[in-house]
């Protein structure tokens, strides 16, 4: 090649160089703060979760414990990463493809009437046809909005989740509470059969049941106090961070639970606002885009391109020796692929079809959990009103009869222990009911936003 050779593949070199730019910084995540470590380490520096310093303990409030596990829990970080990750595949999918720019020089030079031809300088831009990228565009915003919704979605899971943990540890303390109060008096019962021993009023296999139902109460003590670990290691992986100062559980309260609209309302609000299905529903408009971006495929696109040839120096006899040629070029696609593309009209309406059957599937199954989780809420404050109103009151008047009988010698010993038994029986149902209303509530939780389930329905 000659010196203009030279030049023009420096000029090529230079301008592909600048083409690739600095390496953008990704954007920092709102759902972590200025100081945070990054959302997504590289796995190197991916903290141990054994390592993190206690940041949460539960007499911080289950309201911020609750903010925080929407926000900053793995799974959610997690579905935030994957909406950024389809978020950012919009701007790809609907830009045009980049321009071809290429350098050719020839081996021998080509003599031409006005000279020998050195080399050639080339211009190559792909045009899809008119509807292409704005349809390839809206189909991968649709798929970045059934990601976002799908992340609200995490967050109602996380949500439901720590509430469910978080009741089951304040069960658990209030049982391990009632438990050791009947363990206090079984105690109490074994001293009582102790001295009527002593006066030779009852046998010793009165002391010796007082003394095995105590042992055996004290078991099922032990027995809850080793469910406390997990439970607390399950609100820690919903929180990602390790606890803190544990405090009291037994001072804890569960979450306030609002007066529930009626269920009509809230079977509505499921079917109009539940992320689920608003995800699933954006999946729909995703694979309507696809059926129009394969049909598109049946028209061809286009690249319009131009070319610089330059000449040497030729017979400076003839007229225009040496002068540069310039070339303009349109090509235009020949779809003929026609199996190709009625594979891809296929493949899109069968995914339509899908997602359409799978969002009614959920619609369903979600509208069947909504009614378990009131039928469950109802059921559990109808037998919290009867064991606090009815029969825990007629358990313990019972029992203190009871007592005052075995000690005047007018009630077996059995007879006492089976109402001690019933006592401790009520109390456990009264707390489980209680847990099970504020289970039921958390599943609630799971299924639709906090503010519509705090808000009233115009019949109330």
């Amino acid at each position: 090649m000659n010196s203009k050779t030279a030049v023009i593949a420096a000029l090529c070199g230079s301008l592909a160089w600048a083409c690739q730019g600095p390496t953008p910084k990704p954007a920092e995540s709102p759902l972590v703060g200025a100081s945070s470590s990054p959302v997504v380490p590289r796995q190197e520096e991916a903290p141990s979760p054994l390592a993190s310093a206690p940041s949460w303990s539960p007499t911080d409030g289950l309201g911020p414990l609750l903010l925080r596990a929407e926000t900053q829990s793995p799974f959610v970080r997690r579905a935030y990463q994957a909406w950024q990750a389809a978020l950012a595949r919009v701007s790809q999918v609907s830009a045009l493809p980049d321009p071809w720019l290429s350098l050719s020089g020839y081996v021998q030079s080509v003599e031409t009437r006005t000279g020998p031809m050195d080399g050639r300088l080339g211009f190559n831009q792909q045009m899809p046809w008119p509807g292409k990228l704005e349809t390839a565009g809206n189909r991968a915003s649709a798929v970045a909005e059934s990601a976002r919704l799908q992340m609200e979605q995490a967050r109602l899971q996380v949500r439901r989740q720590f509430l469910r943990d978080w009741t089951e540890r304040i069960y658990i303390s209030q049982a391990e509470q009632i438990t050791a109060a009947q363990v206090d008096l079984l105690q109490h019962i074994e001293d009582v059969s102790l001295r009527l021993y002593e006066s030779a009023r009852v046998s010793q296999a009165d002391v010796l049941r007082a003394q095995v139902e105590k042992l055996e109460m004290a078991d099922r003590l032990d027995t809850l106090r080793e469910r406390e670990a997990p439970l607390e290691a399950a609100m820690e992986a919903a929180l990602g961070v390790s606890l803190g100062d544990v405090g009291d559980w037994q001072s804890m309260t569960l979450l306030d639970e609002p007066a529930l609209p009626v269920a009509e309302q809230l079977q509505q609000w499921l079917l109009e606002a539940s992320p689920e299905l608003a995800a699933l529903q954006a999946r729909i408009e995703a694979s309507k885009e696809a059926e129009r971006l394969a049909e598109l495929e049946n028209y061809p696109d286009f690249a319009f391109g131009a070319d610089w040839t330059w000449v040497g120096t030729g017979n400076i006899a003839q007229p225009d020796s040496g002068k540069d040629a310039f070339a303009i070029s349109l090509a235009v696609e020949l779809p003929l692929q026609r199996g190709r593309i009625a594979g891809a009209k296929r493949q899109a309406l069968a995914e339509h079809r899908q997602v359409l059957e799978q969002l009614q599937r959920r619609q369903w199954t979600l509208l069947a959990n909504l009614q378990s989780a009131l039928s469950s809420h109802d059921d559990a404050w109808r037998r919290v009103a009867l064991f606090e109103d009815q029969l825990l009151p007629k358990a313990e008047m019972t029992y203190d009869t009871t007592l005052a009988a075995y000690q005047s010698g007018q009630a077996a010993f059995q007879d006492m222990l089976d109402a001690a038994r019933v006592v401790l029986d009520f109390r456990l149902s009264t707390a489980r009911a209680q847990a099970d209303a504020a289970l039921a509530y958390a599943d609630l939780n799971g299924l639709l936003p906090i503010a519509l389930l705090s808000a009233q329905s115009q019949d109330q």
